[in-house]
């Protein structure tokens, strides 16, 4: 290796890379963005690895994204939102993380999660059934819708999704939901499309 050769930054940064001092200029500057408290190149595309790393630091070992954060990672919506995780069953955690609500234990498949920007993150049509049976927020309708089109999931795999589990919780409230935004999805395509570019 030569010397005082420099070492290659990783793509999202943050305090442990440079200086605060340093980003917060590069911010100023223009050469560089907010991304979920780091800070990306501002010409650099922001994918859905890009998101991960972004909220990577966030992540306890074993851990999987889950619901907003891992639509915010999918590119369903502009805004990010808190790191929400769990484990799959089989990984066991410790009843301290359990208790205080941190992190949950999942009946999960090793199909329905992905690896991004060195996440773990459940896969878009697991994000999309998770969010139809447990998230509480008015805007879910939309939110699923433009999962459906940034996804591009057609009707049955939306169905198949919700079905892979008959027995859990929440599914009538689910299917409803899921009805709801495939129906806003066919109806507004172009402008849920927008959404998950921002």
């Amino acid at each position: 290796m030569l010397a005082g050769m420099m070492r290659r930054l990783p793509s999202i940064l943050t305090d442990n890379d440079l200086p605060a001092v340093e980003l917060r200029a590069a911010e100023l500057d223009g050469e560089l963005g907010g991304l979920a408290g780091g800070w990306a190149v501002t010409d650099a595309p922001v994918t859905a690895a890009a998101r991960a790393a972004a909220v990577a630091p966030g992540v306890p070992a074993r851990a999987i994204l889950i619901e907003r954060c891992a639509a915010w990672v999918w590119g369903w919506t502009a805004e990010p939102s808190p790191v929400r995780v769990c484990v799959a069953r089989s990984a066991r955690i410790g009843t301290s993380a359990r208790r205080e609500g941190r992190i949950r234990e999942a009946e999960i498949d090793a199909d329905e999660i992905r690896t991004l920007g060195g996440v773990s993150i459940t896969s878009p049509e697991r994000t999309l059934v998770d969010l139809a049976r447990f998230d509480e927020r008015d805007d879910v309708v939309a939110l699923l819708a433009a999962g459906i089109v940034a996804a591009a999931m057609p009707s049955e795999a939306v169905a198949a999704a919700l079905d892979r589990r008959r027995s859990a919780a929440g599914r009538r409230r689910a299917r409803e939901r899921l009805a709801a935004a495939l129906d806003l999805a066919h109806r507004a395509p172009e402008e849920l499309a927008l959404v998950s570019r921002c």
